[in-house]
């Protein structure tokens, strides 16, 4: 089988990868060292050479060379195509060096002899569980295969928990320098004033609109994220709701009683153009807090709401399909009282005629 792929950002994927193996050493002839060498050389190298990728397999003790050993793993970990990380036993030089690939770069395989390694942090990202045996190595090069041909086909996708959030970071860092620049250009291009900060007149605008919305509809903002409720003890159960994630604020709407709330609103408004996926990092770290309100009020119901004056007809099929695999990663049943909705320029518009703001 012959390499797949093209070059991106910096990659041939036509020539051969190094595939950097982090796993427990220890000291040559001890029982760490032939049980995870064992690993190496029987379980990994040849599911990796069985792969039908062009790559080769290096653990830091395979690097011989003159110089710093710490400065190799760097390099290593910075400069391998992909890194596999072994993390039976919780190794804490396995964690450190996880944890600076996750910093540096995506490609990252996270495998296990057994689930309780993974720690909490990690739950999310899928890892291959594997077992020292000829059917679990028969198994593994399977999983192990089915990975690189994802990784291969896509090799900018974000796989880890620094990228997923720090990448949404990086982009509004980048977006607001960009911005500024824009503006000190027209500052010295001596445009008109309607033609300065068009992007910016346009999340004037959302918001403008939101805020009629939320007058008739009575949607308000959360002044305290605690929410009280009876436990099955008769004890009082409180819930923290971040009034902030990223760019979502809460809001809520109460019940006609005015007794409580009966729907929880996680709301964002962006000027056009943004890309809508960035938001989805953002909402899967509110569900894992926002879940537990189902839990004690089943018929409670929770919306992330992403508002812009831009056509997301396109987009907005793929966004929810992503929003429904992130809910069953979450262990929510697809049909709980958690949704997410996109109001773009068409579904302002719908909304705005059936309150009477639009006619």
């Amino acid at each position: 089988m012959e390499a797949r792929g093209i070059r991106k950002k910096g990659f041939d994927l036509s020539e051969i990868q190094t595939c950097f193996v982090i796993s427990p050493i220890g000291k040559e002839g001890s029982e760490i060292y032939e049980k995870f060498r064992n690993v190496l050389d029987y379980v990994i190298k040849p599911a990796v050479e069985k792969s039908g990728y062009r790559i080769k397999v290096l653990r830091a003790d395979d690097v011989d060379r003159a110089g710093s050993f710490i400065k190799d793993i760097l390099d290593m970990l910075l400069n391998s195509f992909v890194v596999i990380a072994d993390l039976t036993d919780q190794n804490p030089n396995v964690f450190y060096e996880l944890g600076v690939r996750h910093a540096l770069s995506s490609r990252t395989i996270l495998i296990a002899q057994d689930v309780d390694f993974i720690p909490s942090d990690l739950r999310e990202y899928r890892t291959i569980i594997y077992e020292d045996t000829a059917k679990g190595t028969a198994i593994f090069q399977e999983k192990l295969s089915r990975y690189f041909e994802e990784i291969f086909g896509e090799p900018d996708r974000s796989d880890n928990p620094v990228m997923d959030r720090l990448g949404s970071v990086l982009e509004n860092k980048t977006s607001a320098y960009e911005k500024e620049i824009r503006n000190l250009k027209e500052k010295l291009t001596h445009k008109s004033s309607e033609e300065k900060k068009p992007d910016v007149e346009g999340l004037e605008h959302v918001i403008t609109r939101l805020k009629r919305i939320f007058k008739i509809l009575k949607i308000d903002a959360a002044y305290d994220g605690t929410v009280v409720f009876d436990g099955a003890d008769g004890k009082e159960v409180s819930i923290e709701l971040p009034l902030e994630e990223g760019k979502f604020e809460l809001y809520f709407i109460m019940n006609k009683a005015k007794t409580e709330f009966s729907e929880y609103l996680y709301i964002t408004s962006e000027n056009e153009n943004t890309p809508v996926e960035r938001f989805l990092a953002d909402i899967r770290v509110l569900i894992e807090t926002v879940k537990r309100i189902i839990e004690f009020d089943q018929n409670a119901t929770i919306k992330f709401i992403i508002a812009t004056n831009d056509n997301l007809d396109q987009h907005k099929k793929d966004v929810l399909i992503k929003f429904s695999e992130m809910k069953k990663i979450a262990d929510l049943d697809d049909k709980k009282n958690i949704h997410l909705e996109l109001w773009d320029d068409n579904t302002l518009r719908e909304k705005e005629k059936e309150l009477g703001i639009y006619l």
